[in-house]
Order: structure tokens, then sequence, then C-alpha cells
């Protein structure tokens, strides 16, 4: 039940975030929430009267990040049985600690960043989504 709980969780934040960035490709105003303070300065981001809208390859580096969060989402709804699995066990578990791996270097990043909205942003973000990813490496079982 635990890792049921954590896997909707890891779904439900995955996709929110995905959608964050799709919104960025889309021309949504808050690009310093996504690609940090030095990013400001640069004439990637165009200041409008709404906010900071991203630019060329930063539409199109949030694009792919909205495809890999997208990913991840699916993965955990396979998960879930919501979704056919393309892996076998021995993959998701695979997938499960490379994962593990990738929330923890980001709440690193999101912990150690200078951009105060981007901290505040997803640092919380983050940090739940390793909790929960180790909630289902400990309490899932394949059978």
């Amino acid at each position: 039940m635990i890792a049921i709980i954590a896997a909707i969780f890891a779904f439900a934040a995955t996709l929110i975030v995905a959608l964050f960035y799709f919104a960025l490709v889309f021309g949504a105003p808050m690009g310093e929430y996504a690609f940090g303070r030095q990013l400001a300065n640069t004439a990637a981001v165009f200041s409008t009267a709404a906010g900071r809208v991203l630019g060329g390859i930063h539409r199109l580096l949030s694009a792919f990040t909205g495809l890999f969060f997208l990913a991840i989402a699916g993965h955990y709804a396979s998960i879930l049985g919501w979704l056919p699995s393309l892996l076998d066990a021995h993959g998701r578990a695979y997938v499960l600690w490379g994962l593990t791996g990738i929330w923890a270097l980001w709440l690193v990043s999101n912990l150690t960043t200078k951009n105060e909205q981007e901290k505040r942003m997803f640092t919380g973000i983050s940090g739940a989504l390793l909790v929960a990813n180790v909630l289902i490496m400990v309490f899932y079982r394949t059978a």
C-alpha cells in the first residue's frame, strides 16, 4: 500500500512538472523558475509585462525536459498497472535505482542554486520525489 501511494504521488508530481515545462514551451512567463538566475541576464529570456518568457534554444530544452518528465510519469503509471510496462521486473528495478540518483542530484542542485525562485519551487518537489522513489523501491513487489 505504501508503494502504491508513493507511486501515485510520483506519477502526479512528474506529470505536473512535465506540464510546467510544456507551458514554458508555449510561452508561459516563468523562465526564471526553470533555468536559473544566470539565464535572466541573457538574450534568451525576454521581458514581458507578465514576466519572463523563454526564447529559442531554451524552449527546445524545455520541450525535451517536458518529454523526459512525461516518460518518467509513464514509468510510474506502468508500476501502478495503468499502462503496460515496456520493461521486465529487473528493468523496472534498474530504472528505479536510476531515478533515485536523478532525484538525489536534482535535490542537491536545488539546494545549492543561487536562484531563490527555482529553489522555492523545486526543492520540495525534488525531495518528495526522492523519498517517494525510495519508498517504492523498498515496498514495491512485482508478484
